[in-house]
Protein backbone atom coordinates (compact mmCIF):
# COMPACT_ATOMS: atom_id res chain seq x y z
CA UNK A 1 0.00 0.00 0.00
CA UNK A 2 1.33 3.41 -1.02
CA UNK A 3 1.91 6.17 1.57
CA UNK A 4 0.32 9.14 2.13
CA UNK A 5 1.90 12.25 1.36
CA UNK A 6 2.28 14.36 4.12
CA UNK A 7 4.96 16.81 5.58
CA UNK A 8 6.58 14.48 7.50
CA UNK A 9 7.11 11.65 5.07
CA UNK A 10 8.50 13.42 2.11
CA UNK A 11 12.15 13.45 1.59
CA UNK A 12 14.17 16.08 -0.80
CA UNK A 13 14.26 13.11 -3.23
CA UNK A 14 11.02 12.46 -3.51
CA UNK A 15 9.97 15.56 -5.56
CA UNK A 16 12.65 15.13 -8.38
CA UNK A 17 10.56 14.16 -11.39
CA UNK A 18 7.25 14.51 -9.29
CA UNK A 19 6.35 18.59 -9.41
CA UNK A 20 2.62 17.47 -8.83
CA UNK A 21 4.28 16.20 -4.86
CA UNK A 22 5.17 19.85 -4.53
CA UNK A 23 1.65 21.66 -4.51
CA UNK A 24 0.19 18.67 -2.54
CA UNK A 25 3.04 19.60 0.18
CA UNK A 26 2.64 23.58 -0.54
CA UNK A 27 -1.69 22.38 0.22
CA UNK A 28 -0.58 20.75 3.44
CA UNK A 29 2.00 23.60 4.61
CA UNK A 30 -1.01 26.25 4.17
CA UNK A 31 -3.68 24.22 5.69
CA UNK A 32 -1.10 23.91 9.28
CA UNK A 33 -0.47 27.64 8.91
CA UNK A 34 -4.12 28.51 8.59
CA UNK A 35 -4.91 26.39 11.82
CA UNK A 36 -1.94 28.04 13.61
CA UNK A 37 -3.03 31.16 12.44
CA UNK A 38 -7.15 30.31 13.66
CA UNK A 39 -5.33 29.26 16.99
CA UNK A 40 -3.18 32.22 17.79
CA UNK A 41 -6.31 34.77 16.75
CA UNK A 42 -8.52 32.99 18.96
CA UNK A 43 -5.88 33.24 21.95
CA UNK A 44 -4.77 36.99 21.07
CA UNK A 45 -1.57 36.01 20.11
CA UNK A 46 -1.68 38.67 16.62
CA UNK A 47 1.82 38.85 16.32
CA UNK A 48 2.01 34.61 15.58
CA UNK A 49 -0.93 35.18 14.03
CA UNK A 50 0.55 37.70 11.08
CA UNK A 51 3.86 35.98 10.72
CA UNK A 52 1.50 32.63 9.88
CA UNK A 53 -0.77 34.49 7.60
CA UNK A 54 2.25 36.28 5.78
CA UNK A 55 3.64 32.61 4.98
CA UNK A 56 0.06 31.64 3.75
CA UNK A 57 0.08 34.04 1.22
CA UNK A 58 3.83 33.66 0.63
CA UNK A 59 2.22 29.31 -0.55
CA UNK A 60 -0.89 31.02 -2.19
CA UNK A 61 1.19 32.88 -4.39
CA UNK A 62 3.79 30.08 -4.77
CA UNK A 63 0.67 27.69 -5.89
CA UNK A 64 -0.19 30.70 -8.27
CA UNK A 65 3.43 30.75 -10.02
CA UNK A 66 2.93 26.86 -10.42
CA UNK A 67 -0.27 26.91 -12.36
CA UNK A 68 0.28 25.66 -16.09
CA UNK A 69 -1.94 27.88 -18.26
CA UNK A 70 -2.17 25.58 -20.85
CA UNK A 71 -4.67 23.73 -19.21
CA UNK A 72 -6.91 26.08 -20.52
CA UNK A 73 -9.91 27.66 -18.39
CA UNK A 74 -9.30 25.11 -15.85
CA UNK A 75 -6.29 26.97 -15.13
CA UNK A 76 -8.06 30.25 -14.88
CA UNK A 77 -10.18 29.46 -12.83
CA UNK A 78 -7.87 28.04 -10.31
CA UNK A 79 -6.03 31.31 -10.53
CA UNK A 80 -9.26 33.37 -9.48
CA UNK A 81 -9.38 30.92 -6.86
CA UNK A 82 -6.16 31.61 -5.17
CA UNK A 83 -6.51 35.26 -5.93
CA UNK A 84 -9.94 34.77 -3.78
CA UNK A 85 -7.88 33.01 -1.25
CA UNK A 86 -4.95 35.55 -0.99
CA UNK A 87 -7.77 38.24 -0.47
CA UNK A 88 -9.74 35.93 2.27
CA UNK A 89 -6.35 36.10 4.07
CA UNK A 90 -5.62 39.76 3.69
CA UNK A 91 -8.61 40.53 4.97
CA UNK A 92 -8.63 37.93 7.74
CA UNK A 93 -5.40 39.12 9.33
CA UNK A 94 -6.40 42.65 8.98
CA UNK A 95 -9.49 42.16 10.82
CA UNK A 96 -8.28 39.72 13.05
CA UNK A 97 -11.67 37.44 11.44
CA UNK A 98 -11.24 33.85 12.15
CA UNK A 99 -14.35 33.42 9.72
CA UNK A 100 -12.82 34.39 6.74
CA UNK A 101 -9.77 32.09 7.16
CA UNK A 102 -11.80 29.20 7.89
CA UNK A 103 -13.55 29.94 4.24
CA UNK A 104 -9.73 30.29 2.83
CA UNK A 105 -8.83 27.06 4.64
CA UNK A 106 -12.55 25.08 3.89
CA UNK A 107 -11.30 26.18 0.14
CA UNK A 108 -7.91 24.54 0.05
CA UNK A 109 -8.48 21.97 2.13
CA UNK A 110 -11.54 21.00 -1.07
CA UNK A 111 -8.47 21.83 -3.31
CA UNK A 112 -5.89 19.34 -1.43
CA UNK A 113 -8.81 16.58 -1.78
CA UNK A 114 -8.66 17.21 -5.18
CA UNK A 115 -5.61 17.08 -6.18
CA UNK A 116 -4.84 14.00 -3.44
CA UNK A 117 -7.53 12.49 -5.75
CA UNK A 118 -5.76 13.35 -9.34
CA UNK A 119 -2.75 12.28 -7.99
CA UNK A 120 -3.89 8.96 -7.23
CA UNK A 121 -5.40 8.22 -10.67
CA UNK A 122 -2.46 9.77 -12.29
CA UNK A 123 -0.02 6.97 -10.29
CA UNK A 124 -2.77 4.15 -11.01
CA UNK A 125 -2.78 5.13 -14.87
CA UNK A 126 1.28 5.65 -14.71
CA UNK A 127 1.70 2.44 -13.32
CA UNK A 128 -0.65 0.08 -15.73
CA UNK A 129 0.67 1.62 -18.86
CA UNK A 130 4.35 0.91 -17.11
CA UNK A 131 2.97 -2.12 -16.82
CA UNK A 132 1.51 -2.97 -20.23
CA UNK A 133 4.68 -1.96 -21.46
CA UNK A 134 6.67 -4.69 -19.54
CA UNK A 135 8.94 -2.63 -18.23
CA UNK A 136 9.64 -0.35 -15.08
CA UNK A 137 9.47 3.39 -15.28
CA UNK A 138 12.77 4.49 -14.68
CA UNK A 139 13.86 8.04 -13.04
CA UNK A 140 15.32 10.48 -15.10
CA UNK A 141 18.99 9.55 -13.89
CA UNK A 142 18.42 5.78 -14.26
CA UNK A 143 17.64 6.62 -18.46
CA UNK A 144 20.35 8.71 -18.47
CA UNK A 145 22.90 5.96 -17.45
CA UNK A 146 20.85 3.56 -19.82
CA UNK A 147 21.55 5.66 -22.78
CA UNK A 148 25.06 6.47 -21.82
CA UNK A 149 25.81 2.74 -21.50
CA UNK A 150 24.38 1.96 -24.74
CA UNK A 151 25.80 4.66 -26.56
CA UNK A 152 29.23 3.84 -25.18
CA UNK A 153 28.95 0.22 -26.57
CA UNK A 154 27.46 1.25 -30.11
CA UNK A 155 30.89 3.56 -30.05
CA UNK A 156 32.75 0.26 -28.55
CA UNK A 157 31.39 -1.62 -30.91
CA UNK A 158 32.08 0.20 -34.36
CA UNK A 159 35.58 0.30 -33.44
CA UNK A 160 36.12 -3.12 -33.05
CA UNK A 161 36.94 -5.29 -36.30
Amino acid sequence: MERMVTLENVEISDLHGHPELITSLLYKRLLQKLEEAIACISEKKYAQANAALQLCNDIVTRLGFGIKYEAGVLADRLEMLYQYVFELIIQGNLRKDIKLLQEAKEIICQLDEAWTIAMEKEKGKTQVMAHLAGKPRLNPYERREIEQETWNHAEKKQFDF
